[in-house]
């Protein structure tokens, strides 16, 4: 029985992980209005040759597939004075296999979460008749959560500053099955929109929401239980 409660708390905890990281790069990765703010704000459309107008619209279609394949990357735009398709056709390719990337990746997390569900639900059951021990076992996870997602905190912020460019590949490489990531910032304009600039601010920003959550975590592992139990 303790081992199996065990397994639960570790379940709950690995999957409070996940959402430490994921839900709010999810959160930032689905944010039209945080897009268009960073492009603007790194004059991205002036070196490509559209207009604020244009750069709303590319940042729609983008974002918004993205996030459900709903977005017009097809779409044409006037680029210094002609009309062109503006993303061509391996930046496509490239912008589907992120979609997917995408898809999967909330799924996963959708089934992470499931499973957590059941654990606690799980959890419950064997401490019903002991209200202060599932209280006890239910902010447990949150302790192991912090202690994983501080090491794995730890090891980003690191790679952050010493050496973004490797970390940057390596994702794509884990991540992608083909080369089609590898895009020339001088002819693509996806890679226009994003030099990395643009990931280094995201990833400070999204590293800074991480944090935040893991004082949340902190102060459930060890403050929620005594507050609550010492009533």
């Amino acid at each position: 029985m303790k081992i199996f409660k065990t397994a639960l708390i570790t379940i709950i905890g690995i999957v409070l992980m996940l959402d430490a990281f994921l839900l709010p790069f999810q959160f930032l990765a689905f944010d039209e209005g945080y897009y268009y703010k960073l492009f603007s704000d790194l004059k991205v459309h002036e070196q490509i040759g559209i207009d604020d107008l244009a750069l709303s619209r590319v940042t729609h279609a983008l974002v918004s597939y993205i996030d459900n394949g709903s977005g017009d990357i097809n779409l044409r735009e006037s680029v210094l004075g002609e009309d062109v398709q503006f993303f061509n056709n391996k930046e496509i390719q490239h912008l589907h296999d992120i979609q997917v990337l995408v898809e999967n990746a909330r799924t996963f997390l959708i089934l992470m979460n499931i499973l957590m569900l059941l654990s606690i639900v799980l959890l419950w059951w064997f401490g019903k008749n002991n209200s202060a021990q599932f209280l006890k076992d239910l902010f447990s996870p949150f302790k192991y959560a912090f202690f994983m997602t501080i090491i794995f905190l730890g090891s980003l912020i690191a790679l952050y500053f010493t050496n973004f460019d490797w970390a940057f590949t390596k994702f794509h490489e884990i991540f992608f099955t083909n080369d089609l990531w590898l895009l020339n910032p001088q002819t693509d304009r996806l890679i226009m929109l994003m030099p990395i600039e643009f990931f280094i601010t995201f990833v400070s920003k999204w590293l800074t929401s991480v944090s935040i959550i893991l004082a949340v975590y902190f102060t459930a592992g060890y403050f929620a239980p005594k507050t609550l139990l010492n009533r």
